[in-house]
């Protein structure tokens, strides 16, 4: 899902820490340095909440197995794709989508359609929300 789109600066701020300067702070080490510093760059503490940033940096319009590439770069936006290399199953997935793009397109075709037959989930098992951020109110 994180191959094309934007996040929120918010949605990642938990990887860094406010210094006693009021400068953001690396203290998530599973994120590459030089990728950190560039999102801190681009996500500064003073950021405003519109701000967002692509959630591939290397081939953000372009739907491709890159993502996994970054996973493994450690070079991605959140801390749940980061924790992906934590498991061997999922790293094994990771690492065979970095080095297949076929396999990452066969596979996410059979999920997408699995996907589509969820259905809308309305009334007492769920609402199509206005914001994606709050529940309707």
């Amino acid at each position: 899902a994180h191959t094309i789109g934007t996040a929120h600066c918010n949605t990642f701020r938990g990887r860094f820490q406010q210094d006693a300067q009021g400068n953001l702070k690396l203290i998530d080490q599973t994120l590459d340095t030089n990728y950190a510093n560039q999102l801190m760059k681009q996500c500064p503490i003073n950021a405003q909440p519109f701000v967002t940033v692509n959630n591939d940096p290397e081939t953000s319009m372009l739907f491709d197995n890159q993502y996994y590439r970054n996973v493994l770069a450690h070079r991605v936006l959140f801390q749940s794709d980061s924790v992906l290399l934590s498991d061997n199953n999922t790293r094994q997935i990771v690492e065979d989508f970095a080095n297949d793009q076929k396999l990452f397109f066969d596979n996410w075709a059979v999920a997408f359609v699995k996907l589509t037959s969820v259905g809308v989930k309305t009334d007492e098992e769920g609402e199509i929300r206005r914001s994606c951020a709050a529940t309707n109110v």
